[in-house]
């Protein structure tokens, strides 16, 4: 129910982020858009253009998680290829004088700044909010808890990774935090805890009992909450007595 409504959750913060760029670029209409083109049809116009953009590179995250920099670059590049191509198209259809190789190219150079922007915008992100060199003389827990708000600092549960954020859930209630799982578990190696899928780490004693439902093996937590154990660290999970 709660992995449920955290998605539900996830596509309408997207419904808002393309509902503000969209009226954001139909009332600016960059590109020359606001001269050529009338209010209505500028208005489908963006609405196409960030839709895709917004929808797709959500999708495209999804993909490139915990992925070898290498291949998330070469996933984003072709969907920086995808979107400058759909976008010359609809161009060349719309304006007149929208046509040659040239202006295909600086779609696509556009675009690939863009990803880049947000990217870079993100990895500062990270390194601002990253731990403070004495919380390295900390307890690990303890030192990883201080990401999160103070009236939610208490024994971890479990780490569920969502997108470029990661949900850390305690006994005093949940947050997120700007980190990826991989980090996450690798700051918490001296942590009693263990990855248990792709997208889930859970505590040891947080666990109270274990499921199988139509094959497939679940962790139930003492926050109720009933997390998937995938095949790949089946092996682990049942080492650590949890199966």
């Amino acid at each position: 129910m709660s992995s449920t409504l955290r998605e539900r959750k996830h596509w309408l913060i997207l419904l808002g982020i393309w509902a503000l760029a969209t009226a954001l670029c139909a009332v600016a209409g960059p590109f020359g858009t606001h001269d050529a083109l009338a209010a209505l049809p500028r208005f489908s116009y963006w609405a196409a253009i960030t839709a895709l953009s917004v929808f797709g590179s959500a999708i495209v995250v999804r993909v490139t998680n915990r992925r070898a920099r290498w291949k998330a670059a070469v996933v984003w590049s072709g969907f920086a290829g995808v979107l400058s191509g759909v976008t010359h198209i609809l161009n060349s259809w719309l304006f007149l004088d929208w046509t040659g190789l040239d202006q295909l190219i600086y779609l696509f150079a556009i675009k690939v700044l863009v990803i880049l922007v947000v990217h870079g915008t993100v990895a500062l992100a990270r390194y601002a909010f990253a731990p403070r060199p004495e919380a390295a003389l900390e307890d690990p827990q303890t030192a990883f808890l201080r990401r999160l708000p103070l009236d939610r600092r208490g024994p971890l549960i479990r780490l569920e990774a969502q997108d470029h954020y990661l949900n850390v859930v305690t006994h005093k209630g949940s947050a997120l935090v700007l980190l990826r799982l991989q980090d996450a578990v690798h700051a918490l190696q001296d942590v009693d805890g263990l990855q248990v899928h792709r997208s889930h780490w859970v505590a040891k004693d947080a666990v109270t009992k274990h499921l199988r439902v139509q094959g497939r093996d679940f962790l139930v937590l003492t926050s109720g909450d009933e997390i998937p154990v995938s095949r790949s660290y089946r092996e682990a999970v049942q080492d650590a007595g949890l199966i």
